[in-house]
């Protein structure tokens, strides 16, 4: 799991935000939240224009260079920040599988390209590259006689090693991180080509419910969502598609499906398609829902306990209790983010109005 995470330097981050899931308060209700001592579902707010979006890329930017999964995210664009006087942007995260502690940082310039890198567990650095001036450590057990001055300049280090290297213990700290990092996934629902991680395939989702035979388990999706549909398969110019049965006739499903409906297709297929997801970052998760049904997928990606998970929104009557907890909920702001509970001085108990607290201004002292 990711225990800390920072960034500097990238997009409208121009100084270092800092994103802490070990600030866990003691709260006696929706205790399967947190995980492991860890935050491991979030809930964030903030803006327009604030970041949340920013975020998600700034989180997912490991997965661009150390595996080889396909990037549908357009927020790479003016990749540093427009005022920094630095010509570089920074991150670093830190991981928590077990009991190891994990560090990974790097640094890359507008261009995308890696200046440095560095992994460590605990105190004792295992790893670090300095791509300017080719200084190069390696303390890594498994790849102690990889020769770095064989690789693509243009690839990471990291990722070098741990491709060239025949074998890894099932604790090695570098097999843990990359193990991680090639199960991270973003997706938005604002159009259905958007999303970054998991695979280095593209996949037609038509063929994934059908080939699958997801059929009757994506007709029971819809309804416990509200949407009754009579699913079936046809065929179009030689070519299977999810189909509606009507009275007389059938027609495709993404041809009289609602923008919204088209939406949870979107997401019944990423929760099927990724079995060993590590993390998630549901961007502006319920833009088309109505908000019995943001709840509803609310409490369905809240339920699954083996992803750790960030999801965004602007709508407030998702800030509830009942739903979460107040270290679970975060304002993103100014380039900073803060959870519910570090943002005021009141002691939160489970029966206060959160969304009360929030829209009367109690979160932004």
């Amino acid at each position: 799991m990711i225990r800390l995470f920072s960034v500097k330097g990238f997009k409208n981050f121009k100084d270092e935000l800092v994103l802490d899931f070990s600030r866990v308060r003691d709260y006696e209700f929706n205790e399967s939240l947190i995980k492991n001592g860890l935050v491991n579902k979030m809930l964030i707010y903030g803006p327009n224009n604030s970041g949340k979006s920013n975020l998600g890329a700034a989180i997912m930017d490991i997965t661009t260079h150390l595996t080889d999964n396909l990037n549908y995210n357009p927020l790479y664009d003016y990749y540093l920040n427009g005022d920094s006087v630095e010509d570089a942007a920074s991150f670093c995260y830190e991981f928590l599988f077990g009991d190891k502690a994990i560090v990974y940082r790097y640094s890359k310039d507008a261009s995308r390209r890696l200046l440095s890198e560095e992994l460590s567990e605990g105190n004792r650095i295992l790893f670090k590259y300095n791509y300017v001036s080719n200084r190069f450590e390696n303390s890594i057990p498994e790849a102690s006689t990889i020769d770095i001055s064989k690789k693509n300049m243009a690839m990471s280090a990291l990722k070098y090693i741990y491709n060239n290297t025949m074998y890894w213990e099932a604790d090695s700290p570098v097999r843990l991180l990359m193990e991680f990092v090639n199960n991270m996934l973003w997706f938005r629902s604002l159009r259905i080509n958007e999303f970054m991680g998991v695979m280095a395939n593209g996949e037609d989702l038509d063929d994934f419910v059908i080939n699958n035979r997801l059929l009757g388990e994506f007709e029971s999706f819809l309804r416990g969502c509200g949407q009754d549909y009579r699913l079936c398969e046809i065929t179009e110019g030689g070519k299977h598609y999810i189909g509606v049965k009507y009275g007389n006739f059938s027609a495709r499903f993404d041809r009289v499906a609602s923008t919204g409906t088209n939406s949870l297709w979107l997401f019944f297929y990423w929760m099927k398609r990724t079995k060993n997801i590590s993390f998630v970052y549901l961007d502006e998760f319920d833009a088309f829902y109505h908000y019995e049904l943001s709840t509803h997928i609310l409490r369905y990606v809240n339920d699954r306990s083996e992803f750790q998970s960030i999801l965004t929104s602007h709508n407030t009557y998702l800030i509830d209790n009942e739903l979460m907890r107040p270290d679970c909920y975060a304002i993103l702001k100014n380039g900073r983010i803060t959870s519910f509970s570090d943002s005021t001085s009141k002691v939160i108990r489970q029966g206060h109005n959160l969304e009360k607290m929030m829209l009367g201004g109690e979160f932004e002292k």
